[in-house]
This record gives C-alpha cells, sequence and structure tokens, in this order.
C-alpha cells in the first residue's frame, strides 16, 4: 500500500513539472510568434498609401511595350587559328557485333 502512494506521489509530482515545462514552452512560443503588444487597428490605417495610389494608378491608361530579345550570340573564332581533324576509330576486332556477327 505504502509503495502504491509513493508511485501516485512521484507520478503526480511529474504531471506538475510536465505541465510547468509545457506552459513555460507555450509562453515562450507566444512571446516568439504571437501578436504584438504595439499592434493597434489604427496603425494599419497608416499604410495605405500606397494602396491608393495603385488604385488611382489602374483607372489610368495603360500602355503596354512590346519587343524581343536578342539571344546573345557568340563571337566566331578567328579564322586565322590552326585546326585539326582528329579522328577516332575502334580497333578491327571490336567492329563486329558480338550477337550476330555483322560490321
Amino acid at each position: 500500500m505504502a509503495k502504491l502512494l509513493e508511485t501516485e506521489a512521484l507520478l503526480a509530482v511529474t504531471e506538475n513539472k510536465y505541465q510547468r515545462l509545457l506552459e513555460q514552452f507555450r509562453l515562450a512560443q507566444h512571446h516568439r510568434f504571437g501578436k504584438s503588444s504595439e499592434v493597434s487597428p489604427e496603425q494599419a490605417s497608416l499604410f495605405n498609401e500606397a494602396e491608393e495610389e495603385c488604385d488611382k494608378d489602374e483607372s489610368a491608361d495603360v500602355e503596354t511595350v512590346t519587343y524581343t530579345r536578342n539571344k546573345p550570340k557568340r563571337k566566331p573564332l578567328p579564322a586565322e587559328l590552326p585546326r585539326t581533324v582528329i579522328v577516332h576509330d575502334i580497333p578491327d576486332e571490336d567492329k563486329t557485333c558480338e550477337c550476330c556477327g555483322h560490321d
């Protein structure tokens, strides 16, 4: 019976610690990600100037400009540079197919 009471007391202490840590975590999350205490409904109207200007601009005539972009082109290599042609060929014994024996 004493062992059972001791286990229940330990369980209650553990539960209290868990609840306290959980509350600390929630408070930290709210402090980090929650609403700021400085926010008030009047502040939203302070920054409407840009939106009002955009609304005025939309009613103005819209001019579209179309053009085609030129892709960048590489300059060709100078003609006076020496050029050599190298042909890589496989050996004669490898020129026949292993499956059917054709060239």
